[in-house]
């Protein structure tokens, strides 16, 4: 049977989806891209915003026109808080919530009464997670799941609802699961989870054979010790979770004389310039404490990439509030911004505050963010001309061009002229110009 995966949303959604797919190829299934037709499609929806609950509806329905005969599967974050709602869609047969989704490829082979239809028995030292990958389909970088859940509660934010409370990973499966990534030919690895910053695993090992406990400063010692993964990147870390020693350990990796282990690229939620705005998110820091931050990241790490989330249009916010937002990421030294529109998400404390912002105003402070953000990258991207970057080259190059394609450590999108056999390595690339949002070079 063909099977067609679709993920909306974030990198630990991707992640999920990749080991779903591969417990269902263990099962005998095969997997096709989501535009063909297929006999099951599994779609991995996203709640964050109204956007994302528009993209994963939109993603159910172009499987239901492509295959109408199809079984239609719906997981994520959308499905744990709206499962009835979808099970009323046409087309859909079963919606899986998060604590079944490592049980979704059994509960295919209960759709189908197929007993045949059974994936491998899963490691004890899996069961709290339910998934382990060893490749990712179609992409040179792999994501590594290190934990799930938030137990912090901003204002605006569905995601402790829709994962539920603090899990973390053990050490000893992060590490077989990477040994087995770098011996599948990956070059780099991804740590990825809903609060990384938070990781703590009090049933980690000690090199005595003891317990100890692990944050993530140990864990990536760790990995760093016990695997050879050539390049380890950090998904998003909030401003409070940022130790000196998270600090030093990724400006020790960065050594003058050898290409960086700990990518130089740190993505650090901001939200918001203003502090009474903060305060009424909830976000547990002050704009001068993020601030101090980044000088700090910046002194200890050169050429370092950081960039931010910022949510416009939060209940409340005036126009000198924003101005406040506008004027701190201009003075700051970020380097790009995610910019996201405020919509209010069921059950949070913001969706009940007064004084909502007007779409109109909204879209408006949002371009002007966007356009305040590329002109920051592109100011930043202009610092590397002439420069030398390590760039791990993609398996697909750049399809206007053809050239060769690949991110830098400090994640600069390069393009270059090259033969096929260099995908997959990391390579030294001279920058020679810019053009638009990314960088051209030469080996």
């Amino acid at each position: 049977m063909k099977i067609a995966l679709f993920t909306v949303g974030c990198k630990l959604n991707q992640y999920e989806t990749q080991a779903i797919a591969e417990q269902l190829e263990e099962c005998g299934f095969e997997r096709v891209g989501f535009s063909q037709p297929a006999e099951i499609y599994v779609i991995n929806t996203c709640t964050v915003t109204k956007e994302s609950d528009y993209s994963s509806r939109q993603a159910i329905y172009r499987a239901k026109r492509r295959s109408p005969q199809a079984q239609i599967i719906v997981t994520g974050c959308y499905a744990q808080l709206e499962k009835e709602f979808l099970e009323r869609l046409p087309g859909v047969s079963l919606v899986v919530k998060q604590d079944q989704k490592g049980e979704l490829a059994n509960l295919v082979a209960s759709l189908f009464g197929d007993d045949s239809i059974k994936p491998k028995q899963k490691e004890k030292e899996d069961e709290l997670f339910g998934f382990r990958v060893c490749k990712h389909a179609k992409h040179t970088r792999a994501l590594v799941k290190i934990q799930d859940g938030c137990d912090k509660r901003c204002s605006y934010c569905v995601v402790p609802l829709a994962r539920g409370k603090e899990k973390n990973r053990e050490v000893d499966s992060i590490l077989a699961e990477i040994n087995c990534l770098v011996k599948n030919g990956y070059k780099e690895m991804v740590l990825t989870g809903v609060h990384i910053g938070r990781y703590n695993s009090a049933i980690g090992r000690s090199a005595s054979g003891g317990k100890e406990g692990v944050d993530l400063v140990n864990l990536t010692e760790r990995i760093l010790n016990d695997t050879q993964v050539q390049r380890l990147r950090f998904t998003s870390i909030d401003p409070k979770e940022f130790s000196d020693e998270l600090i030093d350990l990724i400006s020790k990796s960065n050594r003058p004389d050898a290409s960086p282990r700990i990518a130089r690229h740190l993505h650090i939620p901001l939200q918001s310039g203003d502090d009474h705005i903060l305060s009424l998110m909830k976000r547990d820091y002050a704009a001068d404490e993020y601030r101090k931050l980044l000088a700090k990241i910046k002194s200890a790490i050169p050429e370092v990439m950081v960039g931010a989330d910022v949510i416009v249009g939060f209940p409340g916010e005036t126009d000198r509030q924003f101005e406040n937002t506008y004027q701190f990421i201009l003075s700051s030294p970020l380097s790009y911004l995610h910019v996201f529109s405020y919509s209010d998400r069921k059950g949070t404390i913001s969706s009940q505050l007064p004084d909502k912002v007007p779409p109109e105003i909204i879209h408006k402070r949002s371009e002007i963010l966007h356009d305040l953000g590329r002109k920051k990258w592109e100011n930043y991207l202009d610092l590397f001309i002439g420069k030398t970057l390590d760039v791990l080259i993609e398996q697909k190059s750049d399809k206007k061009t053809n050239k060769l394609s690949g991110l830098s450590d400090n994640y600069i999108r390069v393009l270059l002229d090259g033969e096929d056999s260099l995908k997959n390595k990391i390579i030294p690339v001279l920058i020679l110009q810019r053009e638009g949002n990314f960088l051209i070079g030469r080996i």
